[in-house]
């Protein structure tokens, strides 16, 4: 599995600046994915809305802080095929009030 990132991912970073670890949690869920593949990865569902795209979002684990998936870090991101994926989005959960705001996000980075 090869994961590619979009180059926008350092804004993400930049607008996390004062959370615990986000790139080095998102490094360990790189590896884990790439390990487990999409199936078989916890945490991710297909984001519907994008046509014949297969778009997913899932939750990763924030390393350095003491709480869990559903208070933690959101990826969102393209399988292109098989064995490529893109990270499009990676934000904190509850940045955006509105699932709307997140699809579009998603939308201008496609």
């Amino acid at each position: 599995m090869e994961i590619s990132r979009h180059p926008d991912i350092e804004k993400d970073f930049r607008a996390l600046r004062r959370s615990a670890a986000p790139q080095e949690s998102l490094e360990a869920w790189e590896r884990f994915f790439c390990l487990k593949g999409l199936h078989e990865t916890p945490a991710i569902d297909a984001f519907p809305g994008f046509g014949a795209r297969k778009i997913f979002k899932a939750r990763v684990v924030p390393l350095g802080e003491n709480v869990g998936k559903s208070k933690g870090y959101r990826v969102v991101f393209e399988m292109v095929d098989e064995d490529n994926c893109v990270i499009l989005v990676f934000s904190r959960h509850g940045v955006y009030k509105i699932e709307q705001e997140l699809i579009n996000l998603v939308r201008i980075r496609l």
